[in-house]
C-alpha cells in the first residue's frame, strides 16, 4: 500500500517569487518520500515480546531515490557484502528497528518490494540453464511472490516461546532444542558458507551450530557442538525438517523451460544486490 504524499512534492513559493541563495534547499523543496507498508511473510512471529514487530503484520519502508542507488553501486558496499543492509537500513521508516534484527523472510519481502516500487513489477533477467549452461532471457512477476508463513508445523512436537524461539522435542531421546529463526546479521554467514560450500565437509553441523539456542537449558557453544555432532542422524534429520517447517519464507518463482535442451524446472530468483541490476 502507497501513501498518498506526493501531492506534498513541489516548490514552497509560487508566482515566480525570486528565493534567497543562502534558502535551504529543504525549505525550498517541501516534499515527504512516498511510503508503502510491506506485508512480513513472517507475520511478527519471530520477535520478542516487546520488539516493534512483534505480531505485527507490515512495515513501513520508504520508496527508493538516486541516493539509495548509489548504495547499490557502491564498490566498496558490495565487495564487503553491507550494500544490501545498508540499503534496508535506509528503506526502514522507523529508526529504531535495525535491519539485521529482521528476519531473512521479511528482508527479503522489503527487498522485492522496493526494488518493484522503484522498476515495475516485471522482472527482466538472463537465466541460466542448470541442464546445458545456456542463457535464456525470463520475466518474473514480483506481485507474484510464493510466501509460507511457517505454522504448517502440526506434526511435530513445537512449542512458540515468548522470546521469538521455538522449542523443539525430539522423539526417542525427548531432548528439548531451543532454535532460533536466522536474521539479518546471520545471512551474510550463511550466504558466505553456501559460497564455500564446495569441499566443505561440515555444511550441516555449521547451519545446525546456527539456528540452536540451548540443548536441555544448556547454551555453552561446547555442549551444543557435541550435541550437534553425536546425535543420531535420524533425530538431526528430526530437527531439521521441523526447522524448516517454522521458518516462513517469501521466493519469486516461476517455471522454467530451457530454450536450447528443453529442460525444465522450477526457477528461483536470487535477492542478493545484483536483483536491482540484473543485466549488469
Amino acid at each position: 500500500m502507497v501513501r498518498n504524499n506526493e501531492d506534498r512534492f513541489g516548490p514552497r513559493s509560487s508566482g515566480g517569487e525570486e528565493v534567497p541563495p543562502s534558502e535551504s534547499p529543504k525549505n525550498i523543496l517541501q516534499f515527504v518520500t512516498p511510503t508503502e507498508f510491506v506485508e512480513l511473510p513472517s507475520g511478527g512471529a519471530g520477535y520478542p515480546v516487546g520488539h516493534k514487530l512483534h505480531s505485527q503484520e507490515t512495515i513501513e519502508i520508504k520508496h527508493m531515490t538516486a541516493k539509495h542507488e548509489d548504495i547499490l553501486t557502491s564498490r566498496t558496499l558490495l565487495k564487503n557484502g553491507l550494500a544490501l543492509d545498508r540499503l534496508i537500513s535506509e528503506l526502514i521508516c522507523d529508526n529504531d528497528i535495525k535491519s539485521t534484527e529482521l528476519l531473512i523472510c521479511d528482508r527479503n519481502a522489503i527487498v522485492i518490494s522496493a526494488r518493484s516500487a522503484a522498476y515495475g513489477s516485471d522482472y527482466n533477467t538472463k537465466v541460466k540453464s542448470p541442464a546445458c549452461d545456456a542463457m535464456c532471457k525470463r520475466t518474473f512477476d514480483l506481485t507474484e511472490p510464493t510466501i509460507y508463513d511457517g505454522e504448517d508445523w502440526g506434526d511435530y512436537d513445537i512449542k512458540k516461546l515468548d522470546s521469538g524461539n521455538f522449542m523443539v522435542k525430539l522423539p526417542w531421546s525427548e531432548f528439548n532444542v531451543e532454535v532460533k529463526l536466522l536474521r539479518g546479521n546471520d545471512e551474510k554467514a550463511v550466504f558466505k558458507m553456501l559460497r564455500n560450500k564446495k569441499g566443505d565437509n561440515h555444511l550441516v553441523t555449521k547451519q545446525m551450530t546456527m539456528f540452536i539456542v540451548a540443548v536441555e537449558g544448556h547454551t555453552q557453544p561446547n555442549v551444543i557442538k557435541h550435541f550437534i555432532e553425536n546425535i543420531p542422524s535420524a533425530q538431526s534429520r528430526y530437527l531439521r525438517a521441523a526447522y524448516d517447517k517454522i521458518t516462513p519464507s517469501i521466493r519469486i518463482m516461476r517455471h522454467f523451460e530451457c530454450d536450447e535442451c528443453e529442460h525444465e524446472q522450477e526457477m528461483e530468483v536470487s535477492l542478493g544486490a545484483d536483483f536491482f541490476w540484473p543485466d549488469r
